[in-house]
């Protein structure tokens, strides 16, 4: 009776260490979730209805993912025999073109897209990575085109016979809902009428004519033996005013419709 205790207490602590060191064999899942089943349920046992769905979606819950034109299924694993496979294991191979990238002011959503929400300090970086599909950048729309300094999709029109621009940052709405809040802006700005042609920028006198960087009309002219030259932007005067003031500034170098005098003109007029 004095040697069974011993003997009693080595079983038991074999019997601890011998559960401890079942085989597992750890399936990792697309979106990194990790599923440990036992190799013998693997090879022997047929799998329960979750495992069949968790295999077959590549997760499971809100992971699952549905096999799209983007995977490929192969039955088993690369150099391994057909004979030792689990029928019901799938190998997911992603076949779309895409790549990663670290966009500089962050990434938006939902909660990002409130004002209150956004990225602070705003003039800072804020980096994050992700993987981006090869064809992302392109657009079937001229007017709709990919700004790669500020990471955002620009949408151009004319209005008001200028030219107009909104900005869908990546920082504010995220990578796909900026693009798409950017074509769906602009077929509300089609629904609506506001957009127009292109305005025809037809000279009407040499020494004036619209630059189209600064967004306004230029008048050229001389004064007192010297070259000078002054631009009456859109925005301000309207097109039709600033085309007017430009000409007028031309054929009247000193006054015009808008008379601008330097400081010792206003001090000689005081």
């Amino acid at each position: 009776s004095s040697g069974f205790l011993p003997v009693c207490m080595f079983y038991a602590k074999m019997h601890s260490v011998a559960r401890s060191l079942v085989p597992l064999v750890s399936h990792t899942c697309r979106s990194g979730q990790r599923l440990c089943i036992h190799a013998t349920m693997l090879r022997a046992v047929p799998a329960n209805g979750w495992m069949h769905r968790a295999v077959a979606t590549g997760g499971t819950g809100e992971h699952a993912t549905r096999n799209g034109p983007e995977f490929e299924v192969e039955d088993g694993e690369a150099g391994e025999s057909t004979s030792h496979v689990h029928p019901e294991r799938r190998v997911y191979r992603r076949t779309r073109a895409e790549h990663h990238r670290i966009f500089k002011w962050g990434i938006g959503n939902k909660f990002r897209m409130q004002g209150q929400n956004r990225f602070t300090p705003v003039h800072k970086p804020h980096p994050q990575e992700m993987v981006v599909r090869d064809d992302y950048y392109e657009s079937d729309n001229p007017n709709i085109v990919w700004e790669d300094l500020n990471e955002s999709w620009e949408v151009y029109w004319y209005e008001n016979q200028k030219l107009n621009a909104r900005p869908f940052m990546v920082k504010k709405y995220g990578l796909e809902r900026a693009k798409q809040q950017a074509f769906d802006f602009y077929e509300q700005l089609q629904e609506s009428g506001r957009l127009k042609e292109k305005p025809k920028l037809d000279t009407p006198q040499p020494g004036v004519f619209y630059d189209s960087r600064f967004q306004g009309w230029t008048s050229l002219f001389w004064r007192n033996g010297r070259p000078h030259s002054r631009v009456y932007t859109v925005g301000m005067y309207g097109y039709d005013g600033a085309k007017s003031l430009a000409v007028a500034k031309q054929n009247d170098p000193v006054n015009g419709v808008l008379p601008r005098y330097t400081a010792r003109e206003r001090r000689q007029m005081q």
